[in-house]
């Protein structure tokens, strides 16, 4: 866990569970879960980090990956924490569609989880003191969005960018109907 801007908790996990961002205060949000076998490993670093689990008000995911959004179905059956990812990706993963949560070659199967708030780009989410703006970044997903928080200045980017690698850019055709 690495300390950023007041409130902002980085997670850095091992490749290739991807990281999580924890935004503490009053309605703490966490933005990605990793894979969900790793699920043990989340609530503990969550209670270490003074935020348990149950506390958590709200799950952003920058996509639907396994990697990304594997955590999901438990934080959301045992805590009932609610959901929210891009308008199309919460669609496929609301359909139970075989595309949702993609990433076969992880050989990381991800549990059954419904999003109850679909999100576009400019949407804004209040999370106690704090704001986070939807940015939409398709490119390596075609519903794959970022994070801005202009009180901060910083950016929760998903799978955007790396550090220790590319990202991946998967141009999509055609958006899907609404």
């Amino acid at each position: 866990m690495s300390r950023k801007p007041d409130g902002l908790l980085f997670f850095q996990r091992a490749f290739p569970s991807a990281n999580m961002v924890l935004l503490t205060g009053e309605r703490p949000v966490l933005v990605d879960t990793g894979f969900g076998g790793d699920f043990p490993q989340t609530e503990r670093l969550l209670r270490e980090a003074g935020t348990p689990p149950e506390d958590i008000s709200l799950i952003l995911n920058t996509h639907s990956h396994c990697d990304h959004a594997g955590g999901n179905h438990a934080l959301q059956a045992l805590y009932g924490t609610p959901v929210a990812a891009h308008r199309w990706e919460s669609g496929l993963v609301n359909r139970r569609d075989p595309e949702a949560c993609g990433a076969r070659w992880l050989g990381q199967p991800v549990e059954a989880y419904q999003v109850e708030h679909p999100l576009s780009d400019g949407d804004e989410i209040e999370a106690g003191n704090t704001v986070l703006r939807v940015i939409h970044t398709p490119g390596h997903t075609l519903g794959h969005v970022s994070f801005y928080l202009p009180g901060e200045q910083a950016l929760i980017g998903g799978d955007v960018f790396h550090a220790d690698d590319v990202a991946w850019l998967n141009p999509s055709a055609k958006a899907p109907p609404p």
